[in-house]
């Protein structure tokens, strides 16, 4: 930073100015001050600043910003006490008392023998880094490195096409396993503070990268850490598809020992045969792997550019981005690789000390509780049951005590899963069961009514993971393709009359969905069953108060299923908490901010005067944005859309009279959102039934989500260009387009309907979710219990309007952008509700009960915009 006596102080403050691509809004001065002072104050901060306010940039500029001044800080604090030091053995030396003097000298020389090493370690990582941004600079893309890649392809195939047959598939010996990814990472003798920058998608992370890029801070080193799945660019094992079987086949793989399978001779004699371990050529490549390593650190990559190297150089992304770590200033990673503390191990990712930022953060606490969230089905029980027997059968004899021991367990503790859910160990998926319920029991009651308390889970599942159980048994299914061997339901009775008639009522009820599920149980099984039903049983290892099972039964043992849901994401988020230097979390809609104060930093135990609360306001004027709480429709009627209201005629006929209303005063493209896929159904069918489709489509040509996500960008593009069709068809009698959308589906997050695209977003009812469902009352329940205050209501409040606020989100994406939000529903007028709505849109929210004077204020509000263009 330009004032240097900053960094002598021991307490940083934010500049007067931040570096940025070019003269920044005075919000986004004001968020970089705040997050400056956050990360110096290792704060946990909750930051809101809204979509097309520049937050990304934002983020990088201030983030980064501290982190140089942070680093400059470091060697100047270590440069002035060595100075400090080298004056007190002066001052020592001119004492009366020798023997004190020499004594205090020496420990002083000692002190400052120290502290010059972490000085020199700093200097000396300062030159690597230089000298590896030359040495990079200066390389030129070989000539013969296609020849190279052919040769490393070459390489591949005759590795893979050397394995032994049962060799490659037999189970290794638990006690002879080498040490984990983690347990091999060697410890980092300085520890250097690192952000950790994190968020939802692949394709959002490089979009962060590439700001990084055109920021002032592009000189940076910055690593992209992703899954094996993302950048494993062997072929043979890319085709494994699955994220778990790729992860160990290349664990297998890069293993420098030989692994032990169990053999029994012909006499009975239990002996050891070695098998070597085929070691993957773009690993093994030492020159290759130091370079992409060095590449990785000299300038600005993404994940694809990285895959793109890594070939070109036949050489491993996955490590070499492993290897960068220890020398990265910033560190790019997924929600799943930092929610997930395996995976995040395995990646060779450490939070404690460094600062993590997560962005897109506003389905955070949900976004936890998915990933720790397990649910398994009657149909991957009963098939990796019966694959696990058939695997037995084959080779009991050449597996240990020890592996066969824990091989009979897994079929115990699989058969009395089965029986939870009404079949029985053996039976067929499309068993029928004798009754169809919903259950939650907590952790405990569940492993009694299994029957596994006996059982020692965490051992059970250091063994399938340790001998690589789901990669041998995938290994079996696709040598030998063993037949499902498991009993077919039986009719041992011909039935007549009204017991056939009644059977013939149920079967053809139960007929579409069993269908579907026998269809899918092909690719269950392909995938080997055993991967969600080991990440069930490590649910079952959670404290007992975090989570609960929900034991599902359906018409048939295969449609029925055991689910973990975990109630406490906190949980699973107070290492991050508790370890890192500094958490922030930072979305366009964090509202209601109370959700994550509560759930996720006070409940991971951290005090409240460490929480940090920062919301922006929006960088358009007051005056580009109207949102309007209506409460009456045309013909006066109360706009009640609550589950009970809202599929009469009268309140399906009013949405028809309003959208018509809507359609006639606002201009270009309009995005409607309701609360359910149903229920735009229903509004659908019955609009067109009641002829108002057709009147609406003089006016706007209209498009509905699709179900399917394979047709979304069709529709998309379909929908904008009959948007601009308006302004370049001076003939063309329609006004725009309209837009049915759901709220929660595919178009009311991440999309953007700026400009004609979204000059109005209208919100029909309240998204609330199902009060009925047994989760989301055990989940209120525990709030109530564990938080208190209301916490359950305030939950259900809470996710209600997080959905209408992403949808308000979708409209109004930079400073020049205007449009007006409909916010359809009485229930909008609560002083409660409008709370829980951004700030930006509080502070210009006008609430009218009848539609005529919110028709005339939307009406002025675009002869205004049009008065201007």
């Amino acid at each position: 930073m330009d004032d240097d006596c900053n960094i002598h102080q021991l307490t940083l403050k934010p500049p007067e100015e931040f570096k940025f691509p070019f003269p920044p809004y005075l919000i986004q001065k004001k968020f970089m001050s705040n997050l400056y002072m956050a990360l110096e104050e290792k704060k946990l901060g909750i930051f809101e600043s809204p979509t097309g306010t520049g937050k990304s940039l934002s983020i990088i500029c201030g983030a980064l910003c501290w982190l140089k001044d942070h680093e400059r800080r470091e060697k100047q604090v270590l440069e002035d006490k060595i100075e400090s030091l080298k004056k007190e053995i002066v001052l020592v030396g001119n004492l009366d008392d020798w023997v004190k003097s020499q004594s205090r000298a020496l420990e002083l020389e000692h002190e400052q023998k120290i502290l010059e090493q972490k000085l020199n370690k700093m200097k000396q990582h300062e030159n690597k880094l230089e000298e590896i941004k030359k040495r990079t600079h200066s390389k030129k893309p070989s000539a013969n490195q296609d020849l190279k890649k052919k040769e490393v392809l070459d390489d591949v195939k005759i590795e893979f096409s050397d394995i032994d047959e049962d060799l490659d598939i037999l189970l290794e010996e638990t006690e002879d396993l080498i040490k984990s990814d983690s347990e091999d990472e060697e410890e980092i003798e300085e520890h250097r503070v690192k952000i950790i920058v994190c968020s939802r998608t692949h394709s959002q992370l490089s979009q962060f990268v590439h700001e990084i890029k055109r920021s002032p801070y592009q000189e940076m080193c910055l690593v992209p850490l992703a899954s094996r799945q993302n950048y494993c660019i062997n072929p043979a094992v890319r085709k494994l598809k699955s994220i778990t079987l790729i992860n160990e086949r290349c664990t297998d793989m890069q293993r420098k020992s030989k692994g032990k399978a169990t053999i029994t001779s012909n006499g009975g004699k239990t002996v050891k045969k070695s098998c070597t371990s085929k070691t993957c050529p773009y690993l093994s490549a030492q020159h290759a792997m130091t370079q992409l390593t060095e590449e990785t650190l000299s300038s600005i990559n993404d994940v694809e550019s990285l895959v793109s190297h890594g070939e070109r150089l036949s050489a491993c992304p996955y490590y070499a981005t492993r290897n960068a770590i220890p020398d990265a200033q910033i560190v790019v990673v997924p929600y799943n690789t930092l929610l997930h503390k395996r995976t995040r191990q395995a990646c060779g990712l450490q939070v404690k000390g460094n600062v993590v930022i997560i962005d897109e953060a506003h389905n955070l606490i949900e976004t936890i509780a998915q990933v720790h969230n397990a649910l398994v089905t009657g149909h991957q029980l009963t098939h990796l049951r019966s694959q696990i027997l058939q695997y037995r059968d084959k080779y009991h004899k050449k597996f240990s005590a020890t592996n066969l021991l824990n091989i009979e367990q897994l079929i115990f503790v699989l058969g009395n899963l089965i029986r939870v859910i009404g079949g029985k160990p053996g039976s067929h998926p499309s068993e029928n069961t004798k009754i169809v319920e919903a259950k939650l029991h907590s952790l405990s009651e569940f492993v009694l009514l299994a029957e596994i308390d006996n059982i020692n889970i965490y051992n059970l599942i250091a063994f399938c993971n340790k001998s690589k159980l789901a990669h041998k048994l995938h290994g079996f299914t696709e040598r030998y393709q063993p037949v499902v061997n498991i009993n077919n339901a039986k009719n041992t009775q011909q039935q007549t009359g009204i017991k056939a008639f009644l059977k013939e009522i149920i079967n053809r009820n139960a007929k579409s969905t069993r269908e579907e599920l026998e269809n899918e149980s092909q690719e269950i099984i392909s995938n080997t069953p055993v991967l969600p039903v080991l990440a069930f049983l490590e649910a079952l290892t959670n404290r007992t108060d975090d989570g609960r099972v929900v034991c599902t039964k359906k018409l048939t043992v295969g449609q029925s299923s055991l689910k973990f849901l975990l109630l406490n994401p906190a949980s699973h988020f107070s290492e991050i908490v508790q370890q890192a230097r500094s958490v922030i979390v930072a979305g366009g809609t964090m509202q209601p901010i109370s959700e994550f104060r509560e759930q996720l930093f006070l409940s991971a135990g951290a005090p409240l005067s460490r929480v940090l609360e920062y919301s922006c306001d929006h960088v358009i004027p007051p005056d580009h944005i109207l949102p309007i709480a209506l409460s009456q429709g045309p013909t006066n009627l109360q706009l009640d859309f609550s589950y009970q209201n809202r599929s009469s005629k009268v309140m399906l006929n009013e949405i028809g009279r309003v959208l018509s209303c809507v359609c006639s005063v606002v201009p270009a493209g309009i995005v409607c959102f309701f609360p359910s896929y149903d229920y735009e159904q229903m509004v659908y069918q019955f609009l067109e039934g009641s002829g108002d489709i057709a009147k609406l489509s003089i006016k706007k040509k209209i498009f509905r989500e699709p179900k399917h996500s394979g047709q979304v960008d069709q529709v998309l593009s379909n929908y904008a260009a009959a948007v601009n069709e308006v302004k370049t068809n001076p003939k063309n009698k329609m006004s725009g387009a309209l837009l049915f959308s759901v709220v929660g589906g595919k178009l009311s997050e991440g999309l953007n309907f700026s400009d004609d695209l979204g000059r109005c977003v209208i919100v029909v009812g309240m998204p609330y979710p199902n009060i009925k469902c047994p989760e989301l009352q055990e989940k209120m329940s525990y709030l109530n219990s564990c938080v208190g205050n209301n916490a359950g209501k305030n939950h259900y409040e809470n996710l209600c309007m997080k959905a209408v606020n992403q949808c308000i989100g979708r409209a109004v994406r930079h400073k020049e952008d205007y449009a007006t939000v409909l916010l359809l529903d009485q229930r909008y007028a609560r002083t409660t509700t409008q709370k829980l709505l951004p700030q930006w849109i509080k502070t210009s929210l006008q609430t009218h009960q009848k539609i005529g004077p919110a028709l005339a204020q939307i009406a002025r509000f675009f002869a205004a915009k049009r008065a201007i263009e």
